[in-house]
């Protein structure tokens, strides 16, 4: 790929894409576009609103393509290194790289500068650029369709290997639980307390968590509580998340959590307010939705198995998906995401651009 694609790895957090966004619209003026920026960024408060760039170049059925301008919290307060070695990217281990989801940045510049310097193997694009997706899909999920003249698309945001895409994937929730008890002296008068801290306890030992089943996982995250140690804690706070592939699993993990927070606190006198925020609805793409015909005769055209997954993590697609914009999440091989350890293979990426182009464009 033309484009330096590793330039920003790693300098967009959630709140902070602007950055990201000011190099997208450099690139997208050079290549005589126009750039339309939603209020996305004043509604959600980050500093960029989600970016959409259509081209008409071409023919046959438009697509597009998106990809988030955030990234997960960074672990260094100065400038991540960008290290390269041969055919590798990482950051020698101190902080995440960031290719998720630069190389989709890059990816869809990519084939947005194919589109416009050569029309007679294009189609037209839209190229959807959101903010806030590594804190629940927000950014996508303000997204108005109305603004594109696409409904089937490629969401460039997979660490899946090369010729594999994500068709289907959970709906998620995160809870937060407040408990309530009674303050007391620990020492001088603690029957007269209810430890909040306690109740906190017995309930998440009763919460679902791990891997549930093969379609569902639940995880809990966060606890809080207490201070003084002569004081019997009057509050406590968890907060969690869930995840299915299943409706009514999804609805029923809900419901024992609901169940299981209030017994849990009634029991030893205390009381709970729990408040459960469905983040996004969960998806499956069928084999003859346009995306993965797509996709499938690409790989099938040089000689591979397309690989059509499931996968317990969500998205960007989860929001796209139910708004009526059917997309896959393609596969680029990003390794160890989210972590230090993270790293990209400079091949390995190519050879995705590559195939991305063979399932787009009339190549």
């Amino acid at each position: 790929m033309s484009i330096p694609w590793y330039r920003y790895f790693a300098r967009s957090r959630p709140v902070k894409e602007g950055q990201v966004a000011a190099y997208i619209k450099d690139k997208v003026k050079d290549l005589g576009l126009k750039v339309f920026e939603d209020r996305a960024g004043k509604e959600l408060g980050s500093d960029t609103g989600n970016l959409i760039i259509s081209s008409s170049k071409g023919r046959g059925e438009p697509l597009f393509l998106s990809s988030h301008m955030d990234t997960v919290q960074v672990c260094l307060d100065k400038e991540v290194p960008v290290l390269i070695s041969r055919d590798r990217i990482d950051t020698g281990g101190v902080s995440i790289l960031g290719s998720d989801d630069k190389v989709g940045i890059a990816a869809a510049l990519e084939m947005l500068t194919v589109a416009v310097e050569k029309p007679e193997i294009a189609r037209p694009l839209d190229l959807i650029f959101t903010i806030k997706e590594e804190r629940g899909a927000l950014g996508s999920g303000f997204l108005n369709p109305e603004h594109i003249q696409s409904r089937y698309g490629f969401n460039l945001d997979g660490e899946t290997p090369v010729y594999s895409a994500i068709r289907e994937a959970p709906a998620k929730a995160r809870y937060n639980i407040l408990i309530h008890g009674k303050s007391a002296h620990a020492a001088l008068n603690p029957e007269e307390g209810i430890n909040a801290v306690r109740i906190a306890g017995k309930i998440i030992n009763k919460l679902p968590d791990g891997r549930i089943d093969s379609m569902s996982v639940a995880n809990t995250a966060y606890v809080a509580g207490g201070g003084a140690t002569n004081v019997v804690p009057d509050r406590a706070e968890i907060n969690g998340e869930f995840r299915s592939l299943d409706k009514l699993k999804f609805t029923k993990i809900k419901e024992n959590i609901l169940n299981t927070v209030a017994s849990g606190a009634e029991s030893d006198g205390g009381q709970a307010e729990i408040a459960i925020m469905e983040l996004y609805k969960g998806y499956y793409l069928n084999d003859d939705e346009i995306c993965v015909s797509l996709f499938s005769e690409a790989c099938k055209s040089i000689g591979k198995k397309p690989l059509l997954l499931r996968s317990l993590g969500g998205g960007d697609s989860n929001q796209f998906n139910n708004k009526g914009m059917r997309n896959l999440v393609f596969g680029f091989g990003m390794e160890s995401i989210h972590s230090k350890d993270e790293y990209i293979v400079i091949s390995r990426v190519i050879e995705a651009a590559a195939l991305l182009e063979r399932t787009i464009f009339f190549v």
